[in-house]
């Protein structure tokens, strides 16, 4: 097999030891699982066990690239790994930015952290010469400090840093990793797992050459791409306000989850909007790619500068529609301020942006049913008041108070609260759900029930067919009605964000805007490969079994396969989604069936193993 477009090597990292050595990729796992998240969970899979404590020296951090990072258009993402210690299941988290194609240059296709620190430590990698520094210096500072520290220390100024704040430090379980262009590997919580090794950061820079099949084929299609996304109207949509454009158009279809999923309306939706944001805010020309080396026309980062009397100066990356509904919708925040600023101390101290409004929604609903108390918590907590949002996000970073209930997530803080707070914990395996309404598009209950990470609209991407970005190329040539169809577009959507995961490419460049046949093209002009659309939808589906099979290893059972309580058993009273719940006994026998799973013991078929060349 062809193995241009990747480096060929990974570093491995016995941090107890301090002993690091390079290991070729394997070239029968390239084949299969291709590379990125797909052969991140093939390593992963033979490194852990049920007994492994995701926040024990015994469970690695993997880092991977995908061949299409940082080379083909719109393809700037790279994966991290781990036993979750939020889900205690598969934890996946993808981050776009210019990290990935920098540790390409400088020499790796990806890391493999083994072990525990014994204080605490970085990692650099020089244009292939590795090595562990002291991070005492910085341990403990927010993440914008560290990207600074680290380029003086190592006298680098363009190298590339992937850091943990004092919430991954303190082993939060809703930590993320944060990268120095403020891109997040955000969900199931893997900033712990980096701050249980005692690793602060990961620092990578090099002047390394990919070597492509095809240099001149790979440019035509990029610049195709680049003049054609525009002409789409999601195209052109997102390059005008990014993801938050959608901000008033999902809460007038009933999409934006409103004070923790109990309200259809909302009158102040538009003040929380990116539309919003860029006439108060704007910098410059208010856009910008997610890296400086990605070549993407999208540009859906929005670029802002805020100068607030109460929060001070905010310059640089705006919050997204996640985590303006996560931050602001859910929690009743329509101060765009002080979401701007709950947004910069969330990348500051590290946290999931998503599982932090998820969590705070959720004590915000336990303090007004009387379920907490005002002396508890410090403070009141009230829907709608923006200065306690800003207050609580240290406190859970730095497990102060009641924060340290909620750095647990919403599913342990509500299992040791009780009180009936259990059923409005919104979350499926453990994972806080994202901002998605799947009472709404019913394809997305199905992708966040039997997501194996847990609740994510990024592993199935459903609700964009619902809402017509058709994929004719897999079959979907119009909006699913009905419940078969529905089940089959579930699937394939994630099938097909596992493949793209693994590619290393951005979801957004895929729907409804490029035909998928483009990135097989585009793979194959990397790598010398001879790839389809099909045999690549087929690696999706064998990784999205891959981590089915590795979550078995570690004890996932049918009843795993769920959705929050309110989801199923209450509806808004009013709005587009006025009534509407999802009812599993009508969608999950079906995808069981699809997906040959024994609906009594969560098993796969040995013929559907088989079939797939699962090699385990």
């Amino acid at each position: 097999m062809n193995d241009k477009g990747y480096v060929g090597q990974i570093l491995e990292v016995n941090l107890t030891s301090s002993k690091m050595e390079s290991v070729p990729l394997n070239k029968k796992w390239i084949g299969l699982y291709i590379g990125g998240a797909g052969y991140a969970t093939r390593l992963l899979y033979d490194l852990i066990d049920k007994s492994t404590n995701p926040l024990s020296p015994e469970n690695p951090l993997i880092i991977m690239t995908g061949p299409l990072t940082g080379v083909a258009a719109t393809s700037p993402k790279t994966a991290i790994v781990s036993r979750s210690p939020l889900t205690v299941f598969l934890g996946k988290t993808i981050c776009g930015g210019s990290f990935g194609i920098a540790l390409k240059k400088a020499g790796y296709d990806g890391i493999v952290l083994k072990g525990k620190a014994d204080s605490p430590t970085y990692l650099s990698i020089i244009n292939g010469v590795p090595k562990l520094h002291s991070a005492s210096k910085i341990w403990g500072k927010g993440t914008f400090e560290t990207f600074n520290e680290i380029r003086r220390d190592l006298g680098e100024e363009k190298v590339r840093v992937a850091a943990i704040g004092p919430a991954g430090e303190n082993l939060g379980k809703i930590s993320s990793i944060i990268t120095d262009e403020r891109r997040v590997f955000g969900r199931t919580g893997l900033g712990a797992v980096m701050g249980s090794k005692m690793v602060k950061a990961v620092a990578v820079r090099g002047n390394r050459k990919i070597e492509l099949a095809d240099e001149k084929r790979l440019l035509e299609l990029n610049k195709k791409y680049l003049a054609a996304a525009l002409q789409t109207p999601r195209g052109g949509g997102l390059r005008a306000y990014g993801t938050g454009g959608g901000v008033v158009a999902f809460a007038q279809m009933g999409n934006l989850p409103i004070k923790n999923w109990t309200q259809g309306t909302w009158a102040d939706a538009e003040k929380i909007s990116s539309q919003k944001m860029m006439e108060k805010y704007k910098r410059g020309e208010g856009m910008k790619a997610c890296g400086e080396e990605i070549f993407c026309s999208l540009q859906c980062e929005r670029r802002i500068r805020m100068e607030s009397e109460k929060y001070g100066v905010s310059v640089g990356k705006g919050p997204e529609y996640e985590t303006l509904a996560a931050l602001g919708s859910m929690t009743l925040v329509s101060d765009l301020e002080a979401i701007i600023k709950a947004n910069d101390l969330c990348d500051d101290l590290g946290l999931d942006t998503i599982s932090t409004g998820s969590v705070i929604a959720w004590a915000m609903e336990a303090y007004e049913k009387g379920l907490i108390t005002e002396s508890e918590i410090g403070f009141p907590l009230k829907w709608g008041d923006g200065e306690a949002l800003v207050k609580i996000i240290p406190m859970i970073a730095y497990k102060r108070g009641f924060g340290q209930l909620l750095s647990e997530g919403v599913r342990e803080a509500s299992s040791k609260l009780g009180k009936g707070s259990e059923k409005f914990a919104l979350h499926s395996k453990g994972l806080e759900l994202p901002m998605h309404n799947p009472r709404l598009f019913q394809t997305m209950g199905l992708v966040y029930a039997f997501s194996n990470i847990g609740a994510s609209h990024l592993q199935g991407l459903a609700m964009l067919v619902e809402r017509g970005a058709l994929l004719p190329e897999f079959g979907i040539s119009e909006v699913p009605k009905d419940v078969p169809s529905k089940i089959q577009t579930a699937i394939i959507g994630q099938n097909l964000c596992n493949v793209i995961d693994a590619l290393g490419l951005c979801k957004f460049g895929v729907y409804g805007i490029m035909d998928f046949s483009h990135f097989a093209e585009a793979l194959n002009s990397i790598t010398g490969r001879n790839e389809t659309k099909d045999t690549l939808l087929k690696a999706g589906e064998r990784i999205w079994y891959l981590e089915r099979l590795l979550n078995l290893k570690l004890g996932l059972k049918p009843e795993d396969d769920s959705l929050p309580y309110r989801i199923v058993h209450e509806s808004v009273p009013d709005g587009a989604a006025k009534g509407l719940t999802f009812p599993p006994e009508v969608y999950f026998p079906g995808f069981y069936e699809a997906r040959e799973i024994d609906p009594k013991t969560g098993q796969i078929s040995l013929k559907k193993i088989q079939e797939l060349e699962l090699d385990i």
